[in-house]
């Protein structure tokens, strides 16, 4: 745990906390997420020291959460019997349920590469954990935010995905377009989305790894063939301004509240100074796109 003994005012306070800078990521590593949209990391000391313990908590809370995992912040969607998605363990608002996914917000080579895909201060949008069962898992290929119109407009943020399991094709390692970041519009302005795109490439990674990518590069779940298990901790940061997956200022218990340092609740927004978030969470892929995206559907 990081103490910290100073109310922290934008970002550059919490990197100075956490020492990080600009060797925090190598220019070789920047230069690749910038070009290519997305940046794939071995696993941390931080990481390789509390895998075990992370794998046993999110097999916990799968056991004890059952059908309602996933579900903060879209309550109103629930219904007894209905999955949050189906046939796939989901967990959601992972920050209030163990402090140990509190530490990993504070990673410096993620909040590094944010910052270089930002390029402004930053927040946390979510953090949950996601695994497809066998014969589950496809997706079509989408971006996690609304896109850009032009050229020069900044991007929205990141996805960090920490596989708590090895990643192979055969349990779905993700696809990812490279270089697809820099369109203008929906993917679906370009291609179509159900079908294989010949310069994808597969995020094949050990246990611990870290795949890094941009919210507007092009990417899909693919399909879990082998079923063996890809528990995957997910976690969001976007631009301080945006919305956040999950309004941590009302969802977080105040015993977790009053656990956290100030770097944390920086990142989660929820100090008193923090503006408040009216919705209980702000979504991605459709649901985003049609609340968002109406005026952004345009090639310009």
């Amino acid at each position: 745990m990081v103490n910290f003994t100073h109310q922290i005012t934008d970002t550059k306070d919490v990197f100075k906390k956490l020492g990080i800078n600009n060797t925090t990521l190598t220019s070789t590593q920047k230069l690749f997420l910038n070009e290519k949209g997305y940046l794939i990391l071995p696993p941390t000391k931080f990481i390789r020291e509390n895998l075990k313990q992370l794998n046993k908590i999110t097999s916990d809370l799968i056991k004890s959460e059952g059908e309602k995992g996933g579900w903060e912040g879209k309550e109103k969607n629930y219904k007894k019997g209905k999955l949050f998605e189906n046939n796939c363990d989901r967990l959601g608002n992972l920050i209030d349920k163990d402090p140990l996914f509190g530490e990993l917000i504070l990673i410096p080579e993620i909040l590094s590469a944010a910052h270089e895909v930002i390029q402004d201060d930053i927040k946390v949008g979510g953090l949950n954990f996601r695994n497809p069962h066998k014969g589950y898992g496809e997706q079509a290929i989408h971006i996690d935010c609304i896109p850009r119109q032009y050229e020069k407009e900044k991007f929205h943020g990141v996805v960090c995905y920490i596989y708590l399991d090895e990643s192979r094709k055969e349990n779905g390692a993700t696809r990812i377009i490279p270089g697809s970041h820099k369109k203008i519009g929906w993917p679906d302005n370009y291609i179509n989305t159900n079908e294989q795109q010949k310069n994808e490439i597969r995020a094949e990674t050990e246990a611990g790894s870290i795949v890094i990518l941009n919210l507007n590069t092009w990417h899909a779940g693919a399909k879990n063939e082998n079923g063996k298990p890809r528990k995957t901790i997910f976690i969001q940061i976007k631009n301080r301004d945006e919305g956040q997956l999950l309004n941590y200022k009302k969802f977080l218990s105040i015993p977790t509240k009053n656990r956290l340092n100030d770097a944390q609740k920086y990142l989660l927004a929820i100090r008193d100074i923090d503006p408040t978030q009216q919705e209980d969470s702000v979504s991605v892929g459709q649901i985003y796109r049609d609340q968002f995206g109406k005026d952004r559907g345009a090639i310009k």
